[in-house]
Formats: C-alpha cells, structure tokens, sequence
C-alpha cells in the first residue's frame, strides 16, 4: 500500500522500540463497518500509528482494518488502553485479553492506563498493582511497549517501581498546555502525547487561529498539529474525513516561527475538554 504523504517519521522510546510522531484517534468511532472503513481511510493516508482504548467501542474496527490493510503487522502502531475501572492485578488482564481479541491482534505495540481514577478511596494501591502487570505484560510479550494516560506527576510518582513508563498521552493544545506535566515528562523521558490536538473543533473559531492559517495559506488544524510538533510532542488528531486525514499530515511543512510560537504559547486557556486527572 503506498502513502500517500510521507513526512511522518519515528521517535525512539525510552525502552528503545520506535514510535510513529503522529497518529490517528479512534475515539467516537463506533460502528464497526464505518469504522473500518474510516480507520482503512487512515491507514491507506499515511497514519502508521493507530490508537484506541477499551472504552471508545473501536477496537473491532481497528482490528479489521489492520488485518485487512495488507500492509505487515511490523509497519502498523497499535495503542489501547486499560479503562479506570478496570484496574488491579486481575482486571487489568482481563481487560487486555479482551482487547487482544477483539483487535484480533497477537500483541499490543502500546498499553496505557488511561486514567489514574484519582476519586476511588484505594487508587493508589491499584495503580501500583496495574503498573506491576503491565511489566509482565511487557516481560511475556504481550504487549510491546508500556505507558498511562492523564497521568500528572503525583501519579507518576505512585507507580515508580523503577520501569518508567514509555508514554503518557495527555490532553495538549493551544490553549491548554499543561507544562508541568510536559515538562516532568520529557525530563524523565517520557514521550508525550497529546490527545485532542485540535481542541475537539473548539479552536475553530479562535481569531489568532484563524489569522495565522491565513498568514501560513494553511489549515487551522495544519497549525495546531504544528504547534504540537514544535514542543516534541505526538498529536493524535481524529477526523472521519480523509481529505482532512491526508491534509493533517501537511503539518510537517509548517515551521511556525518564534514570534508566532510565543503568541500560541501565551494564549489564555480556550478549549479545555473540563475533563481533570484528579477529579474524573
């Protein structure tokens, strides 16, 4: 299968596998038909990383696709993850064998732990206890590469057991930076992620956005996806259009300057999802 647009690249992680720097959300993507189709779209784009998670209803479609893309296993990405309620020694393996079989995959390039669950009384305990299986996971070759998910440093903290986890996807855009956490990671090396890299469609209609995709003859979602890149960080971005999917991957062209940089990072907060690792 050819790429259509190949600029995409890969970044090695702290246990040395490698990891496309851009990828293609499945969130919302139910229907298993469509989604095929959609996730299909993606791959037949460019996307080499794929990402979804037990919860979104997606994996059955992300299954079908990558059997069926004709590309190899090795040249496809795949990350799921572990729900919140899902946590502990048991559940958390149970939740990957489900995972496994519904993807109808052999191994997982990446597992998360997708939220913290912060509001449960004994979090802190089944974190650790998670955290722990998914080092077996990884020692018995179930999955290849192993992180969390709206993680903030206090729970990093929790879980340090000596394996440092490769990734933690968070929720990153102009407008909601969260550089704590950036930064924690990326002085751990901890590859950062960045779900909604978009804002979920709420920075359409951001007059800065708007006059900088003019200035750049560009897309608004071309500077935001830049944006991401220029802080060392993976955007996943999600469309179900592959016009959309394949202008997407044009970000690697665009080399905002320092100037413009500044004004993106010292946006008042704007687009923020309200969804918080310690409260939900």
């Amino acid at each position: 299968m050819e790429q259509q647009y190949n600029q995409a690249s890969y970044i090695t992680l702290n246990d040395g596998n490698k990891i496309p720097n851009i990828g293609f959300g499945t969130w919302t993507i139910k229907d298993e038909q469509e989604g095929y189709k959609i996730v299909l779209d993606a791959i037949e784009s460019g996307y080499r990383l794929i990402d979804t998670a037990s919860i979104y209803g997606s994996e059955g479609s992300v299954g079908k696709a990558v059997n069926q893309c004709g590309l190899k296993r090795s040249d496809l990405f795949i990350t799921t993850k572990v729900g919140k309620d899902d946590l502990g020694t048991n559940l958390c393996f149970q939740s990957l064998q489900a995972s496994l079989r519904k993807l109808n995959l052999q191994y997982i390039d990446l597992l998360l732990i997708h939220w913290p669950n912060a509001k449960a009384p004994d979090y802190e305990k089944k974190l650790k206890e998670t955290w722990e299986a998914f080092c077996h996971f990884k020692e018995a070759g179930l999955v290849k590469s192993i992180g969390v998910s709206n993680f903030l440093p206090h729970h990093l903290k929790i879980i340090d057991n000596g394996i440092i986890p490769a990734v933690n996807q968070i929720e990153f855009h102009v407008g909601y930076t969260q550089d704590e956490v950036v930064d924690y990671c990326q002085q751990k090396d901890i590859l950062v992620q960045a779900w909604s890299p978009l804002g979920q469609r709420r920075l359409n209609e951001n007059k800065t956005l708007i006059d900088m995709a003019k200035k750049y003859n560009t897309s608004i979602a071309s500077i935001c996806l830049a944006f991401v890149l220029s802080h060392n960080i993976v955007p996943i971005p999600k469309t179900q259009n592959k016009q959309r999917m394949i202008e997407n991957l044009h970000c690697f062209d665009i080399k905002l300057s320092a100037d413009d940089l500044s004004i993106l990072n010292n946006m008042p907060q704007t687009a923020f999802s309200g969804l918080h690792p310690d409260t939900f």
